[in-house]
């Protein structure tokens, strides 16, 4: 990575003259790159828009809003994966065509694995934002459980969700008066609101095994691109005591360490691992 951001500097006066332009299959990397961005962008603002949803939840916030945004980020989590498996398929075409150290086959492989890491992370933000809602929903439950007069663990809510019994604890409640009516309306709306996000998660949970896979190849291929750096700077500074290098080498490199830079520093706040995912557990 430190390679990556010294070459930035000493490679700019190169990349000057460089028209990416005249290459079509790295405008067609970067088009779809750029298509994929912009999904993986607007999922995370759909994440923070749940978020905000989730905390208005005592306020009256209709089950149906948080539906709907759950179904657009599904939607674009689908569309999100299937361009990924295109990139990724276009990346190995190239690989054949013009090997796997060419500079075209990096950028693509490069660009593949900073998307699929951006991604993950947009997927783990809203896996969390649905847990965080959950444990809330879970809380008030037994908040207002007390209030009527029934105190509940969070092993014994937890049950009742996995079961589904709710009548475990709402026939063994005191319901008179105002106070313990309302409390018993709230424990029933929270109630149905884990049952919806148990739901969601459900119809997602495809998505989040496709995700773990995405977890496992770009771990290998982020090694592999850091080797493949690394072994191009020692060649690099080995040719030099002997002959200068090609313009045509030069101008492969060029082009790879600047895609590495860019994508690499662009992608910084989207690369770090953010922890496990619990519907995958």
């Amino acid at each position: 990575m430190g390679n990556l951001i010294n070459a930035d500097s000493t490679l700019s006066k190169s990349l000057s003259k460089v028209d990416l332009d005249n290459s079509p299959a790295l405008a067609e990397i970067f088009s779809q790159a750029e298509g994929i961005h912009k999904d993986i962008q607007l999922i995370r603002l759909e994440v923070k828009r749940l978020r905000e949803q989730s905390s208005c939840m005592f306020h009256g916030t209709s089950t149906i809003k948080r539906d709907s945004i759950g179904a657009d980020i599904k939607m674009r989590a689908e569309n999100v994966l299937a361009r990924l498996r295109d990139m990724d398929g276009m990346a190995c075409k190239l690989e054949e065509k013009h090997g796997a150290n060419s500079a075209v086959t990096r950028i693509a492989r490069t660009q593949y694995a900073c998307l699929s890491n951006g991604f993950r992370d947009a997927m783990f933000d809203y896996n969390e934002a649905e847990m965080s809602h959950r444990e809330s929903c879970k809380a008030q439950i037994q908040r207002q459980m007390e209030i009527v007069g029934c105190e509940v663990t969070g092993e014994e809510v937890e049950e009742m969700i996995e079961k589904g019994q709710w009548n475990i604890f709402s026939n063994n409640v005191v319901t008179e008066g105002r106070t313990a009516r309302s409390a018993l309306f709230q424990v029933e709306k929270r109630h149905q609101e884990l049952l919806d996000l148990e739901r969601r998660i459900k119809g997602i949970h495809e998505i989040f095994l496709d995700i773990a896979v995405l977890v496992e190849e770009q771990g290998n291929m982020l090694d592999s691109i850091q080797t493949n750096v690394q072994k191009t700077d020692e060649a690099n500074f080995d040719s030099s005591h002997i002959h200068k290098v090609s313009p045509q080498r030069m101008l492969d490199l060029a082009i790879f360490f600047f895609l590495n830079v860019l994508f690499f520093v662009g992608y910084a706040s989207c690369c770090s691992p953010k922890g496990i995912c619990l519907i995958c557990v």
